[in-house]
């Protein structure tokens, strides 16, 4: 699936042009660290994967730009908590 970038989101968009999957990273900390808010998938593709990708995707966003990650939402910090990888790019608040 292919996601559409802003500042601080990514996101998809049906056919119709409705947003059906998105995950929102704000940056904190003066930009060193992106904040991981919210993942939302629509009803309709529970179930495939999405959020994953979302998420994944982010976290290679934050490897190219040199950005650490703070999961917030239940999801990410679900997926940080198993991923050893993800474990690496986490910001801890010192």
């Amino acid at each position: 699936m292919e996601f559409i970038r802003e500042t601080g989101r990514l996101y998809h968009e049906n056919a119709a042009g409705d947003m059906d999957a998105e995950i929102l990273f704000p940056a904190i900390e003066n930009d060193t660290v992106w904040s991981i808010d919210a993942t939302y998938v629509s009803p309709g593709l529970r179930g495939q994967g999405i959020a994953g990708q979302l998420l994944a995707e982010v976290v290679a966003l934050a490897k190219q730009e040199n950005k650490q990650l703070r999961p917030i939402c239940k999801y990410a910090k679900e997926k940080f908590f198993r991923t050893p990888e993800y474990q690496a790019l986490e910001w801890h608040n010192q």
